[in-house]
């Protein structure tokens, strides 16, 4: 039997386990589909036991085991890492008449295993994770054309794998769309130097209140706050320094006003806020507390 052109500390080769990691099939439950092509090894090649495992770094995990309550074994207990070594099937007509495994568990247990065959589950890249295997408790061969149709299911389940990489992919693609989109619509709907509402937004959400007020809603108030001597600080401090003042505003706003509330910068040093359910009593109270912060403190820049 050809060997993969692999090195001899295969099973520990960091760059297998990252390849085996990427997949994130260890762990996971049980899942019909694997069940089934275990179930299908065992039929074909008429073995009791039939088990898809992969080999990670000091233990054998399985995914699907048919006639065996097992979920995985140590490395040093694995048949399967000498299968994952070849190119073909691994077989292995007696196990007790082998030195190699003559002294493993399964082989001196009360009911011993006998029989081993395992294909390799080798990635598109080339890497080997695991194998689809089937074992017997009696001495036996396995013809050639049960080899191949092992292999065969081998491949079906690094299939399965890399459909389920693929889904994953796209769902995480789709995540990061759904991001996309929903930070377009906070910049369609955001003044970009100030986070606060930009005067499309403002617009939209004064029609929807005005429609409430026509259909006999609760009262609204509108306030309106100019930023004296702005052009001074700009003409005398620079630009960045009037941008600093108006995130200043800004965040005074967003201490003072209510979450309910929408605050806008309406235009250069023009900021509109709108009150939803307020009496002209607490929106000049409102007032009185911005007017109050912003006396508090210098302003930046």
């Amino acid at each position: 039997m050809d060997t993969l052109a692999f090195p001899d500390a295969l099973i520990d080769d960091a760059t297998r386990l990252q390849a085996l990691q990427r997949y994130a099939i260890l762990d996971t439950p049980m899942e019909p589909a694997y069940d089934e092509l275990a179930d299908m090894a065992g039929h074909i090649c008429a073995a009791p036991v039939a088990l898809i495992s992969f080999l990670d770094r000091e233990r054998q995990w399985f995914k699907a085991a048919m006639g065996l309550a097992l979920q995985e074994t140590p490395l040093d207990q694995s048949i399967c890492r000498y299968a994952a070594r070849q190119t073909g099937v691994f077989v292995v007509p007696d196990l007790a008449q082998d030195a190699r495994f003559a002294h493993f568990d399964i082989v001196t247990q009360e009911h011993p295993m006998r029989f081993y065959a395992g294909a390799p589950l080798v990635t598109p890249d080339g890497y080997v994770l695991g194998t689809v295997c089937v074992l017997d408790y009696v001495p036996r061969l396995l013809a050639p054309r049960l080899q191949e149709l092992l292999q065969a299911i081998a491949r079906q389940v690094i299939r399965l794998l890399e459909l389920k990489r693929a889904n994953e992919r796209q769902g995480l693609m789709l995540v990061e769309l759904e991001e996309a989109r929903h930070q377009m619509a906070v910049l369609a709907h955001t003044d970009v130097l100030t986070g606060l509402a930009n005067r499309r937004s403002f617009t939209d959400r004064l029609r929807q209140e005005l429609a409430l007020l026509q259909r006999g809603g609760e009262p609204a108030c509108l306030l309106m706050l100019d930023v004296d001597h702005f052009k001074r600080v700009n003409d005398v401090h620079g630009h960045h320094a009037g941008d600093m003042a108006l995130q200043h505003v800004a965040t005074l706003c967003r201490d003072v006003f209510r979450a309910a509330d929408v605050v806008s910068r309406w235009g250069g040093e023009e900021f509109l806020a709108l009150l939803p359910a307020t009496g002209v009593d607490q929106a000049q109270a409102v007032a009185q507390r911005l007017h109050a912060a912003l006396a508090a403190g210098p302003v930046p820049g």
